[in-house]
C-alpha cells in the first residue's frame, strides 16, 4: 500500500471511503483526487481496517503515504516553476 487509491482500494473505492469517513462522495472523490486524506480521519480509516483485518491500514503506514504524496506534489509545483 504505497498511494491513496491504494488506501481507497482496501476499502472497495470512494463510495466506501465515504461512508466510513462520514463525508459525501465528492468529498471522499477529491482527496483521493488530491491525493491527501486529512489527518483527523486517519483514525477512522484504521478502525474500520481492524475490522476487515486489514493491519495493513495502520497510522504509521497512513503517514508515511501522506508524506509521500506531498513530496511527489512539492515535486511536481518544482518542476513547473522550472519549467
Amino acid at each position: 500500500m504505497n498511494t491513496v487509491s491504494d488506501i481507497f482500494d482496501v476499502f472497495g473505492g470512494n463510495a466506501a471511503v465515504a461512508r466510513i469517513l462520514g463525508v459525501g462522495a465528492s468529498t471522499a472523490s477529491e482527496m483521493k483526487r488530491r491525493e491527501s486524506i486529512p489527518v483527523e480521519y486517519w483514525p477512522a480509516l484504521v478502525d474500520e481496517a481492524k475490522k476487515i483485518d486489514r493491519e495493513d491500514v495502520s497510522l504509521e503506514r497512513i503517514a508515511i503515504v501522506m508524506a509521500e504524496a506531498g513530496a511527489r506534489r512539492r515535486s511536481a509545483k518544482s518542476s513547473e516553476v522550472a519549467a
